[in-house]
């Protein structure tokens, strides 16, 4: 270890300083990564010349945590909560999911208010303050804390609460409240809420990177792929389809959603004038630039499509004929008609032209 560290820009740049603590830093930052569970020591059985060595290991937490890229200081915390979530996750709407990506590093950025807080948490559905429940931020806690009585602090923990409140900040503008109200509700800063949304987006494409890594987070990496996107464009998921499109914003995308362009094939099919005719404030121009990008964006998922349908039906040339006889015995048994064969039918030969 210290010949591999001595080879590094951080070693040649401790020499050229003089200075001296190089190897007790490092030294530290392994014992630190060892006290957290990323690195492991295992001592190696004795050489010919009786030296004992240690041998160190990257866990999976450490693998999952560099894949993210996590926070060392936050990674075994995240690992605990997201085991905690998958033991009784509520998936009826985003809430739980959301508390799951809020980032860490910005719970000491605001302090909570309790009166709002107690506010916001009383307009919740039931479900949602069964998810704020399972969370750990119980509804009397709040109450007691929003009319200055004395909480027990015993079986909740502040940095959650605190958390949770940041989570329902983006909770709200997740709903389509305009920043500008969450900021009046809330009484925050709109940079700060602006800045939450960017970070909380960031962290949760590292999380969703991090569960990747862990074989048993399967499930909430299936679910995070979605809200990445849902935060990227603070929008429901209906819309991120047609914000995919260049040039639709969030507006314009409620604009055409409402219209009845609810896909990309409704845009691609779209007609000019009537997209003009049915949009307001649409040029003819931006119209046409539409339609046409979005031609592109199916035509390109077209391709990918076809490519990966390749892949898995690629087979050698010489059973073609086998399988085609086969085929055509199987459809003369079901009762095909004679138009669906012969579509079929050059459907095949379209398959044999590459290989021939």
């Amino acid at each position: 270890m210290s010949a591999f560290l001595s080879h590094t820009l951080f070693s040649v740049q401790c020499d050229s300083q003089q200075d001296q603590g190089f190897m007790e830093f490092t030294q530290q930052a392994l014992q630190d990564l060892i006290e957290v569970g990323l690195v492991t020591e295992k001592q190696l059985l004795p050489a010919d010349n009786g030296d004992e060595g240690m041998l160190l290991e990257v866990t999976r937490l450490g693998q999952a945590s560099f894949k993210g890229p996590i926070d060392i200081k936050y990674s075994n915390q995240l690992y605990q909560d997201l085991c905690k979530a998958q033991e009784a996750l509520v998936v009826e709407n985003s809430l739980h999911m959301l508390y799951l990506v809020t980032p860490y590093d910005m719970v000491g950025s605001v302090r909570p208010n309790w009166m709002i807080y107690f506010r916001q948490l009383s307009q919740l559905k039931p479900i949602e303050l069964k998810a704020a429940a399972i969370i750990g931020v119980p509804e009397g806690y709040i109450a007691r804390k929003a009319s200055g009585q004395r909480a027990r602090k015993a079986s909740v923990e502040e940095v959650v609460v605190s958390r949770f409140y940041l989570t329902l900040m983006i909770y709200s503008l997740m709903k389509q409240h305009s920043i500008w109200d969450v900021s009046e509700k809330f009484e925050v800063p709109r940079g700060f809420l602006q800045n939450l949304l960017s970070s909380a987006a960031s962290f949760c494409a590292c999380v969703m990177h991090f569960c990747e890594a862990l074989e048993e987070m399967w499930p909430l990496r299936v679910l995070l792929e979605s809200l990445v996107k849902s935060l990227s464009f603070c929008v429901t998921s209906e819309l991120i389809p047609l914000m995919e499109v260049p040039g639709v914003k969030q507006g314009r995308a409620r604009q055409l959603y409402k219209a009845g362009y609810k896909t990309l094939q409704d845009l691609a099919h779209a007609e000019t004038e009537t997209l003009v005719q049915n949009i307001q404030h649409m040029p003819r121009k931006v119209a046409y630039q539409i339609i046409a990008a979005a031609k592109v964006l199916i035509s390109e998922k077209a391709e990918s499509l076809l490519e990966e349908a390749e892949d898995l039906v690629a087979m050698p040339t010489d059973g073609v004929a086998g399988s085609v006889a086969v085929e055509a015995d199987a459809m003369s048994m079901d009762g095909w008609s004679q138009d669906s064969q012969n579509l079929r039918w050059s459907q095949v030969s379209l398959k044999e032209t590459p290989s021939q």
